[in-house]
Order: structure tokens, then sequence, then C-alpha cells
């Protein structure tokens, strides 16, 4: 797409930060000092207190973002396991990207691949995608330069780190604020010995069996080591977006541009007996989702908090429907939220009884989880293909935030009630996906090169043949 001179706004830029769970950041109460900068930001913006994530892992979720399509349609899964295949989108759907590039708005990509990759077609609709694993303040320069381009016209950036991800190995500065200086667990001379690696190679061992060798082991201590090294992480990467936030905030383009920072799903340490993000519980599927407007939609109100369910699949309808662009026509699954973003709009009284809904699949397909959340209650439902075992778990989270109490076997009235109601939404649900996925299409079978498995490898996501 040719660019031109700078036409009126409004412009997108939204950052993806991968693996960050809601509940470490202060603006959604967190009470250690991990997030200045967006604490700032939100200040002044719209923010969701209850965004969900539509599958706990990069890819899926990611092509949920991109296509407002739920990942029993679009048929894309994380490559996992010794037996790898990179599943592309469906020739059914349609990129926020490319509904943005038919209508003459420049696109563009800084992602940190692994499991967001252009091989899985990610890149439909872009005229610029860029992968490389880099630290974020690497990343984020290579964006920078993209955006302050003096010929830009109207576009939508995207810009996307593995900063938090695993291995958590935060600037040592941060330790004091953050991690017990007396902790002398087996994981602090693993920190140590990573610390004097460069970046690639704490990747190329990070998340495989070095980084988490022993792990079923860890007794409380060094799960809190773990979790503390996150929340370093967290606080390294919100003082990393300082330069985004000035170049979009502080400038001539704060009349003409819209600021979206969410996560693709969060991370667990041990909440529900794991650790990472292969499970479908609260602090893997609730995220952050901060919509910063322009100044002169903030002087007309365009901020403040909404306490309603929304869901990331609601973001390419509302980036849509603030760029202009109809979207109608496409049958995406999401809303637009503007009316939770306009004070002058009110948001139809159903839309606070929708059901929320998320997926997953591990290690491509002895595991299936599915989840739907409605009405305060949550059912999940997981099943094991090559045994034909399932899991069931039914939380009152009003009531039961964490999720700690399973009253799928209770006789009690209310979670009887509910239980058969869930049940029900997630099986219509599983059959109109089914229905769907037919009309979009199977999803293709993408080429793996040498470079792209090493990267997986690194990130742990595959096994290494050596």
């Amino acid at each position: 797409m040719q660019t031109g001179a700078r036409e009126a706004g409004p412009n997108v830029v939204i950052v993806s930060l991968d693996t960050l769970r809601a509940d470490r950041l202060e603006p959604y109460g967190y009470e250690r000092p991990t997030s200045a900068v967006l604490s700032r930001l939100a200040a002044d913006s719209v923010v969701f207190r209850h965004a969900r994530a539509q599958a706990p892992q990069t890819a899926p979720s990611h092509a949920s973002l991109f296509t407002s399509e739920y990942p029993g349609a679009h048929g894309i899964v994380n490559v996992h396991g010794a037996q790898p295949e990179v599943r592309t989108l469906p020739p059914g759907v349609t990129t926020l990207a490319e509904l943005l590039n038919e209508n003459e708005i420049e696109t563009a990509a800084f992602v940190s691949g692994g499991n967001l990759t252009d091989r899985m077609e990610m890149g439909r609709g872009f005229d610029e995608w860029s992968e490389e694993n880099e630290d974020f303040e690497d990343r984020l320069g290579d964006a920078l330069t993209w955006l302050e381009s003096p010929d830009r016209g109207r576009f939508m950036l995207f810009v996307h780190t593995y900063q938090v991800h695993a291995p958590y190995i935060p600037p040592p500065d941060l330790y004091p604020q953050f991690v017990d200086v007396d902790y002398r667990g087996a994981l602090r001379d693993r920190l140590v010995r990573y610390l004097t690696l460069s970046h690639e190679e704490q990747w190329k061992g990070g998340v495989g069996a070095d980084y988490w060798a022993g792990m079923i082991d860890y007794d409380d201590d060094d799960v809190q080591f773990l979790s503390d090294l996150y929340d370093a992480e967290v606080a390294y990467l919100d003082a990393a977006l300082q330069p985004l936030v000035d170049a979009v905030r502080a400038g001539p383009r704060d009349r003409d541009t819209i600021l979206v920072l969410l996560s693709d799903h969060g991370e667990e340490f041990k909440d529900h007996g794991k650790y990472q993000h292969d499970q479908v519980f609260e602090e893997l599927l609730r995220v952050p989702l901060i919509i910063s407007l322009p100044a002169g939609r903030r002087e007309q109100g365009w901020r403040g908090e909404v306490g309603e369910m929304v869901d990331l699949i609601d973001v390419a309808p509302t980036v849509a429907e603030l760029m202009g662009v109809d979207w109608s026509g496409l049958g995406w699954e999401g809303r637009s939220l503007v009316p939770y973003l306009d004070p002058s709009r009110q948001a139809p009284a159903s839309w606070a009884s929708l059901p929320s809904f998320s997926e997953l699949i591990v290690e491509p397909g002895p595991q299936f989880y599915r989840t739907v959340t409605w009405g305060g209650w949550k059912l999940i439902h997981r099943w094991q293909r090559n045994i034909d075992r399932h899991w069931n778990w039914l939380f009152d989270v009003s009531a039961d935030p964490g999720e700690r109490h399973n009253l799928y076997e209770s006789t009690g009235a209310e979670a009887v009630r509910m239980r058969k109601q869930l049940e029900t939404l997630l099986e219509e649900q599983s059959v109109r996906l089914a229905t769907k996925s037919g009309r979009l299409g199977p999803a293709g079978t993408g080429q793996m090169d040498e470079g792209h498995r090493a990267l997986l490898i690194e990130l742990g996501y595959l096994e290494s043949d050596g």
C-alpha cells in the first residue's frame, strides 16, 4: 500500500504484552509497584476490568484477536511436542488488518515470532510484518522508527513482546524491590547463571528442561521466588513502555491516535497446581485491556472503568468502528465496545448478561479444555482423548474469584441449576462453532523452516532433536 501525506486520524497503535496477567498491575488492584507507567496512562483511559482471552496461549489467542473468531472456528493452535504442525488461518476468515488495508489504512506489525508468526498467516493484511525475538526495548525501537516516519498516512500499528514470558530474567537492579534477598534455594544459582547469558542464550534454555529442572519438587519459597521475578519483569516492561506512551500521548499524535494495550493470556504460579499457561483458570484468562483515546475524546469524557465482561474478540470490531470502517458484513463474533467508551452512548442492557467462552487444545489434541463464564458462575470441561477421561469444574466466581471450591458435584439447588445452564451453553457453542468452522474452511498447514523450529525450541514449545 502506498503511503502519502498524513491524513486526519484516528490512527491506532495496539500493543500485545504477551503472558501479562491483569492482577499483577496496579490499575487492576495489585499492591506492589509494578506498573507506574500503565497506572498514569490508565488514569486517563478506559480500563476494562474483566477482559477475557479466548485461549490461554499465544497462537490461538492472537488469531482470535486478529479475526474476531473463536479458536473452535479458526482452528489455530500453538505448536507443541515432538511432531509439530503449523496450522494456518482458514480461507474464510477476514483479519482486522485485511479490513483496514482494503480501506486504504496502512498496517504494520513488529512481533516476536515463535507462536505469533506469518507462517500461520498471522500477517494477512499487514503491509509490513517484522518478526524477531529480541528484548522489548529493541523490538519497540523498530516499531517507533516506523511510527515516526514523516510520510506516514493513516495507520494501524501492532507491537508484540514476550518480555514477561518465562524465563523470568529481570534486570538485577529491580531485585531488591521485588525479590527476597535472603532466598537461597536452587533457583537463586540458576538465576545467577542465566544472568551471564545473552538474550538469545537465555531463551534457548529458558523455558525448557534446563530452566524448569526439578519443578515437581519446588517448595513454596521457590514458587514465590519465581513469582517475584515475574513481578520484576512486569516492572521492567512497564518502564520500557514509556517511549511508546510518549510517542503517542506527549506529542502531536495525541490528537489523532488511539493506544490499545492488552495481553493475550496470563501466567500461573502453581495457582492451580501448574506453571506457565496451559489451563483455563482465571489467572490465565483474565487479561488487561486499556484503551487510551486521543485528547479530544478524553476531553469529552471518554475515560473511566468498565466492570462488565468483555472479550479479546471484541477488539477488532472496536478498532474498526473507531477508525470509521464498516465491519458489519464479516460475520465477526465480537461486538464493538464503543458504547462503553463513549459517554454519550449506552451499551445494551443485554450485554451485561452475555456469556464468555474460551478454549484450549494442548499437545496437539490429547487434551481439550472448554469453558464458559456466565451469571457469576464458571464451568470448565477437560477431556483427554487418548484415555477418554473427562474432568469438570464449577465455580461460583462471584463469591469465589480464586476458583478454590469446585461445586460441580454439589447438590445445592443453585449449583445444580447453574451447572445445567452452563453445560447447555457450552454444548450449544461447540455445535455452533463446528458449523461455522465448516463455513470458514479448514485451517491449512504451513511450512516450518529451521530458523522457526529453532526459535520454538528456544521458547520451549518444541522438543530438541539432540
